[in-house]
């Protein structure tokens, strides 16, 4: 007897389904972009129980012929490709033929549709993806689609359904995309007879406030730039406020993943480890120069010339959070008198006697001192092979743990070419005689801290080294500085590559606007 056989027809079906459709947000997602391809200019999308019960989206768009209604059940029909060709060339958000087919498999389904060209629509139902019944309806052109009962027939799947809450917000999290994609298109999303979302067309600005907040539209920057049929523009966090946590990327107005993008944009940022930079971009290129059919999902691209994106990528960051001189504290003199006493003749003051105020062009800046400073020291010791060093006047006698003993042993070429002098006695005991000749002065504390850190990694590299010099040279809090001082800190800060954070990834300054203040101050 054969052991081998072919799957029955709904046992294909529901694999194949399963593919397309993983959950409720699927649905939605498949469901909108055929909206979109319709040429809506509204979308209402319903929901109830997490979309577990019902999905409900309904649209203006063009409308389906009725003699194509029950073709468009079937896999692989589509009216978005014909030959193999046009896989090359693909301009629609929809092109598998999969999509309508794989949810009708899995669920009761509605389709009430009307093309612009007919007097009259059409309504079919499908259950299991069998045409159960159809017949005329009226309808204003468009299209409405009714998705009950995802899964009924597919209980492996369906148990591993979240809670309602749980699906909606991964149902918005589909939805919010389209919005940024597609500014221009009326959007309603309601869960429960709840209304979420309620979009009127307008810009991608107007839809960046809306949906995320004035706040975090004052906290980005736009960008565009462009090279041989490829176009790149949207928004960047500025470096100098915390992760906000909104990441888009957009390929010709499609959501997708492309992991080598968000970690080419996260390494440039140069965060603390778990934080990623927000980031909207939209990728406008020629379609031949992309793949698309990847995923049945349609949620990852391949393009034929990375290299070309990254360099165009490296030149929007350069241009937006790389200027030198973006943020450039622009320290002027004060005409009426130093608001803190006459000894102040600049618009910078230190608080607290660990954070630095300037006034820029379009606001304030405050500079957390120590950390500016590490990052000042940290570049001027990449920078350089070896550095000459100080003599102290008074040498530093410190005692160490055996392991730190023996890791200093490892290091200690590492240590003494970048200017520090030392000599290990009996007893664990180091003499340390000279430093490195960019550091003002250094106490037995800082060395101790110092030695402590490296001695934690097995194997300490020599940027792991240089991180902890910097950190435990620089300027501590606490520490008073002049006018001079804090004038030169934060000139010295905006020469350096990577002004906005510290080697260890922690914020350098906060940049507040004027904007920010007014707000604060219900000005505006």
């Amino acid at each position: 007897m054969n052991k081998i056989h072919f799957y029955l027809e709904d046992v294909r079906k529901t694999i194949a389904a399963g593919e397309v459709i993983e959950r409720p947000s699927s649905v939605v997602k498949e469901l909108i972009e055929n909206s979109i391809d319709a040429e809506a200019s509204r979308i209402i999308i319903d929901v109830e129980n997490g979309g577990k019960s019902l999905i409900k989206v309904a649209d203006n768009g063009c409308g389906i012929y009725k003699e194509d209604l029950p073709l468009v059940i079937q896999r692989y029909t589509t009216s978005k490709i014909e030959t193999k060709s046009d896989l090359g060339r693909i301009t629609t958000m929809g092109f598998r033929g999969e999509a309508l087919a794989s949810i009708s498999a899995v669920s009761t389904m509605e389709i009430l549709s009307r093309h612009k060209d007919e007097d009259v629509g059409k309504m079919i139902k499908v259950i299991g993806g069998e045409i159960k019944e159809e017949r005329d309806y009226q309808r204003q052109a468009g299209t409405t689609i009714a998705v009950r009962n995802l899964f009924f027939n597919f209980p492996s799947r369906r148990k591993f359904l979240h809670s309602s809450n749980a699906e909606f917000r991964s149902i918005k999290r589909e939805v919010i995309p389209f919005a940024l994609a597609f500014p221009g298109i009326s959007l309603e999303l309601a869960h429960n007879n709840n209304s979420i979302i309620n979009l009127a067309p307008g810009s991608l600005e107007e839809r960046l406030v809306e949906l995320f907040g004035e706040d975090f539209f004052d906290n980005m920057i736009a960008f565009e730039v462009s090279g041989n049929e490829i176009k790149i523009h949207g928004y960047l966090q500025k470096p100098t406020v915390l992760p906000l946590k909104r990441n888009y990327l957009f390929v010709n107005k499609r959501s997708v993943w492309h992991s080598g993008i968000f970690k080419f944009i996260q390494d440039y940022y140069n965060l603390p480890v778990g934080d990623k930079p927000s980031f909207i971009i939209f990728i406008e290129i020629e379609p031949y120069l992309i793949d698309l059919n990847v995923h049945p999902q349609k949620k990852e691209v391949f393009f034929l010339d990375e290299h070309r994106i990254f360099s165009l990528l490296a030149s929007a960051i350069e241009q937006s959070i790389g200027e030198r001189g973006f943020y450039r504290v622009e320290l002027s003199p004060v005409e009426e008198g130093s608001l803190f006493g006459s000894a102040y003749n600049e618009k910078v003051w230190q608080i607290h006697n660990s954070y630095v105020v300037a006034e820029t062009k379009n606001g304030l800046v405050l500079v957390d001192q120590h950390a500016a400073h590490e990052r000042i020291l940290y570049e001027q010791l990449q920078r350089e092979a070896s550095f000459p060093s100080q003599s102290l006047l008074f040498p530093i006698q410190v005692t160490f743990t055996t392991i730190e003993i023996e890791k200093l042993k490892e290091i200690k070429n590492v240590l003494e070419r970048y200017g520090f002098k030392f000599k290990i006695l009996s007893g664990n005991t180091v003499i340390w005689e000279g430093i490195p000749a960019i550091i003002e002065s250094i106490t037995e504390t800082d060395i101790r801290a110092i030695i402590e850190e490296i001695s934690k990694k097995k194997v300490p590299g020599l940027d792991e080294i240089l991180k902890s010099i910097a950190c435990h040279s620089a300027i501590k809090q606490g520490d008073v500085l002049s006018t001079e001082e804090m004038v030169n800190l934060i000139e010295q800060l905006f020469s350096t590559e990577h002004p906005y954070t510290c080697p260890h990834g922690r914020p350098t300054l906060i940049d507040i606007t004027i904007n920010e203040l007014e707000k604060r101050f219900r000005r505006r």
